[in-house]
Formats: C-alpha cells, sequence, structure tokens
C-alpha cells in the first residue's frame, strides 16, 4: 500500500524548520496572496527554496532536478499548453512511451496530476525542482516564437529558433541573463564558464567535475552585450576587442558568493570568453576530506610538518594542486608561525596569512617577490609556481636556510619533479639535499550512485589492472541519469602518489638519475603510484574502469 502524503507544512515542522507559529503565518500569507505554501514560507523568510526542495525530497522520495540545466526536446514542450504549465507551474521533461516526466515545485498538490491526466492523457511521474527555475524555463521555452524575426516562415520557426540547447531569447535583459549563467554554474559545482562564438549561434559550455559539458545557446545576436558586461564587470576595457583582456570582479546574488576571474581572446567569429570560479568555501576542504589514503595521510602531514625543506605539488592544470597546498597551510597555520604566500593569480584569501599576487608589469615577479619575503622574517613560505632557474633557486635558498617552502610545478608524476629541476638548471646535488616530499596528484570522478550498474570484467582486463576475480565483483560503469544529468559521474576525489626521498633515492637524484629509476626505486620502498590509488577506487566501486584509464597513466 502506497505511503500517505503529508502536507508540506507537516513535513517542515517534523524537519524542524518551522514552528508553529509561522506555519500558522504562513498559511495565512498563502490565503492572502493565492500562492501555494511553499512560497510564502521562503517569501517570508522562514526558510529557503533549498530547505523545501530538500525537505520533501527525502520525505516523498522524489528526485530533484533543475530545468535550467535539462534538455528538452520540442516535442514534449508540445504536449502541454503554455498557460497550463504556467498555471500550474510546470514543466514537461520527457516522455517514455505514454509516462510523462514532469517538474514540478509542489509537487502535494494533487491538482498538478489529475489536470495533467486530463490534459495529456498519460501517466505523469513528477521531479522536484526550484520554482524560479521553472519560471525561466516556461519564459525560455514557451516564449521562443516572439522572438522569431519577422518575416520566418511559420512552419520553420521553431525549428529555426530551437536549437540542440536551453536558449536565451535575444530581448532578455542582458544583466539577468549573465546572473544566470553565473548563478547556474555555481548551483551545479561548475569551475568553468566558457562562452564560445560560432557562425549561427553561442555555445555556453560548463566545466563539471573537470569535464566540459554544453548547457545552453543564444543568438548571435547577444554575444556583443554579453560580452560588453562582462567586461564592465571585470573592469576590462568595452572598446577594446582586438586583444586578449583579463579581470576579475566579485559576484554575489541570492546565496551565491564566489570571486569570478574573466579572460576574452578575439576569434574571427568573435571573442570567447573564460569565467573561472572561485568559491571560497571549495577553499576551506580539510586534508582529511581530499581523499588521501590513511597510509598516505600519515606520510604527507609528517612531511608538511619539517622544520625546514622544499616540498612539491605536482600535476597539471585543474588536478587540484593550490587547493591541496591551500588545506596544508591550514594546517600548520598557528599564531606562532609567519606564513607568507606570492601567486598567479591569488584564488582564494586566507585569514591570518600574508598573500601577494604576480604583477609582472609592475616588476612584482616570482623571483622578485620571494627575495623581498626573506627579509619579512617569514618560517613557511608558498610560491605559487616554480616557472624557471631563478625562482627555483631561491626556493631552495629559502629552504637552506631554514624555512619551510611549499610550490607546484607540472609533471606528470612525482619521480618526473627532480628532472624537471634538473632540466631547469638547478644542480642536483641542492634539489637532493632540500626536498622533503613530492606529491602528485590527479582529480578522478566518482561514479553517480544512483545509478552506476555493475559489470563483469573480462579476465584481459582484471590481468592489465592486476585485479583479483574476487575484487572484480565490486566494478561498476557509468550509466546516466537525471540526478547526474546523464554523465553517469558526480563529484570528484583526488588520488595521490607521495615521494618521499630517503638517503638511497637523494643520492640517486645527486647522480642525476633519470625520472625512471628514481619511480621504481620508490616504488619498491612502498610509493603507490597514481595507477594503483585510482585501482583502489576502482575496485571498491567508487569510480569506473574509462575513469582510471582516462586520468592516469601506465
Amino acid at each position: 500500500m502506497a505511503q500517505e502524503k503529508k502536507l508540506l507544512g507537516q513535513i517542515m515542522l517534523d524537519e524542524g524548520k518551522i514552528d508553529m507559529q509561522q506555519l500558522e503565518e504562513a498559511l495565512q500569507y498563502k490565503q492572502t496572496h493565492d500562492i501555494y505554501l511553499g512560497l510564502a514560507l521562503i517569501e517570508l523568510g522562514f526558510v529557503t527554496e533549498d530547505d523545501i526542495i530538500e525537505a520533501v525530497s527525502d520525505q516523498l522520495k522524489l528526485p530533484t532536478l533543475d530545468p535550467l540545466t535539462y534538455e528538452i526536446e520540442n516535442d514534449v514542450i508540445d504536449i502541454v499548453k503554455e498557460d497550463v504549465a504556467k498555471r500550474l507551474n510546470i514543466i514537461p521533461l520527457f516522455h517514455i512511451g505514454n509516462k510523462l516526466t514532469v517538474a514540478c515545485s509542489d509537487p502535494i498538490n494533487v491538482e498538478i496530476i489529475d489536470e495533467l491526466n486530463v490534459e495529456t492523457v498519460m501517466e505523469i511521474n513528477l521531479v522536484l525542482a526550484p520554482e524560479m527555475s521553472i519560471k525561466k524555463v516556461i519564459d525560455l521555452y514557451y516564449g521562443v516564437e516572439q522572438y522569431v524575426d519577422e518575416g520566418t516562415d511559420q512552419e520553420d520557426s521553431r525549428s529555426r529558433v530551437r536549437v540542440v540547447s536551453k536558449e536565451i531569447a535575444e530581448d532578455t535583459e542582458i544583466i539577468e541573463s549573465a546572473n544566470m549563467l553565473i548563478l547556474e554554474a555555481v548551483k551545479i559545482g561548475a569551475s568553468d564558464i566558457h562562452i564560445d562564438p560560432r557562425e549561427k549561434d553561442v555555445r555556453i559550455r560548463y566545466r563539471v567535475d573537470g569535464v566540459l559539458q554544453q548547457y545552453y545557446t543564444f543568438p548571435r545576436s547577444a554575444l556583443a552585450p554579453l560580452i560588453s558586461r562582462i567586461k564592465i564587470l571585470s573592469n576590462m576595457d568595452i572598446a577594446e576587442s582586438r586583444k586578449p583582456q583579463d579581470g576579475r570582479f566579485h559576484f554575489q546574488e541570492q546565496r551565491s558568493d564566489v570571486d569570478i576571474r574573466s579572460s576574452t581572446f578575439p576569434t574571427p567569429l568573435g571573442e570567447k570568453v573564460v569565467m573561472r570560479i572561485l568559491d571560497q568555501k571549495k577553499s576551506r576542504i580539510s586534508l582529511e576530506k581530499m581523499g588521501f589514503s590513511k597510509a598516505t595521510f600519515h606520510t604527507w602531514n609528517k612531511s608538511i610538518h619539517s622544520p625546514n625543506g622544499l616540498i612539491i605539488v605536482s600535476g597539471p592544470t585543474g588536478s587540484g594542486k593550490t587547493t591541496t597546498l591551500y588545506a596544508t597551510l591550514a594546517v600548520v597555520n598557528t599564531v606562532e608561525v609567519n606564513i607568507m604566500t606570492v601567486e598567479d593569480p591569488i584564488e582564494y584569501r586566507l585569514d591570518n596569512i600574508t598573500q601577494a599576487q604576480v604583477n609582472t608589469k609592475a616588476g612584482m615577479t616570482f623571483s622578485a617577490a620571494l627575495r623581498s619575503m626573506l627579509r619579512q622574517d617569514p618560517d613557511i613560505i608558498m610560491v605559487g609556481e616554480i616557472r624557471d632557474l631563478e625562482t627555483a633557486e631561491l626556493a631552495v635558498r629559502a629552504a637552506l636556510t631554514g624555512h619551510l617552502v611549499f610550490s607546484t610545478i607540472h609533471t606528470n608524476d612525482a619521480a618526473s619533479c627532480f628532472t624537471r629541476l634538473s632540466n631547469m638548471g638547478m644542480d642536483a646535488y641542492l634539489a637532493s639535499s632540500t626536498v622533503r616530499a613530492i606529491l602528485a596528484q590527479r582529480l578522478i570522478r566518482l561514479l553517480c550512485p544512483s545509478c552506476k550498474e555493475r559489470i563483469t570484467a573480462s579476465s584481459e582486463l582484471l590481468e592489465s589492472l592486476g585485479i583479483t576475480p574476487d575484487q572484480a565483483g565490486s566494478i561498476y560503469e557509468a550509466r546516466g541519469c537525471m540526478h547526474c544529468k546523464n554523465s553517469g559521474y558526480a563529484g570528484r576525489t583526488g588520488v595521490y602518489e607521495l615521494l618521499v626521498p630517503d638517503e638511497e633515492i637523494a643520492g640517486m637524484v645527486t647522480k642525476n638519475a633519470t625520472a625512471r629509476t628514481i619511480h621504481h626505486a620508490a616504488v619498491e620502498k612502498g610509493m603507490r603510484t597514481l595507477r594503483e590509488s585510482s585501482i583502489d577506487l576502482v575496485i571498491t566501486g567508487k569510480t569506473s574502469v574509462e575513469e582510471m584509464l582516462r586520468v592516469t597513466l601506465e
């Protein structure tokens, strides 16, 4: 027998979100303003929309989805009339046979299913969605016909205007459009927003969990005003479109509070814009929650408390090196030590730490800043990146004179850091005597727990991965569902390779041994490689073989 559905007010009471007095006030407000109870609670400031979505989803066991991130086909939109969608505040998402899935903000309202049953003659399945997102999608989809150019043949108007993704109408307020793009990116956890001009339209892509995904398109006529808006926010020259520009601004709206680093790049089709989202919340991830194994965490924690020396984090762009360093600095940051950093640029502001930003035009390079820092009585120094010999030698000199120095470098694995330093021109004996630890890392996507599917691995695959048949029962692959927006993945974690040079490895470095030789020696001494760390996630069902192969090298 189906479980009896509770009323929204009772759900919020049970969850402890409101008290009885607030419920009574909201019910009166609801009746006076002719709105549903959830909106009344939000407008009175008793709860947030996320509170309602979360509580109702947990109680009714309904999935949640933001329709702004979902591609809806034309034939699905045609199933429900515009006036019905607006009155019920719903949007049809997709249908399979005679079953229509609809996004709504008030699933407890029985009139929705009853009226849609009559309207569509279909079986209705509901998913929860934010009310404002539904309103925006209704405007974007149902309002598209009013933006068709005059003289366009009516028969092909829908196909001409409707593109492969959501469409922003030409006369949509540019400020609202720019805010919507950023708000949506923050909400889904995107790290970057790409605005790509094309011949017939403009494509909007978000980088989510390290992978670019297309979310919107809009007419080319909106490109120039949108870019101008971003340039104004970023304090760029709006009249200059022939050369690249960089800027930065702070964005705060609703519950979003982030810094945006923007960059323009001229192309024959117009300027391409990329905005990097710097969310302060992400900089506050504790070291314990970054995916370290117990053994690696223990060794890393011991290394970062060394009295002096050079500690390096390596990996490609976007592998989470800066986040790891920030989390590490948070551990060693106490009132007894003076911590100073030089970064390009400063991504996140850190409390009680002196941060400086590289400014090449003003002569504030990594090496110049590092020289000045040494006169500021630092105990711990973080250099954003070792890019050249001068910076490397200064970092080593600081390490040799009693300072603990953190920095990053771009290499594929931990052992290659020694080779990179040698290629820069650093003497091998300096590297061998100062480097205390090298942490190579990658970010790997985690399988969506709602749709991951167990697979039967072939013997060839098991042999190549070094997995026993007993372990193979826990191997899963990505499928895709509404919860993960059909990507098959939800969230990321770090995989690590920690090399702590002992006397033997230091001797090999001094003799200019190859990275391969140093790597094999470290493995023999117990170092877990990036591949092995990734395989651990595969056999525990946290990620897929495909993702492991994408992220790590043999």
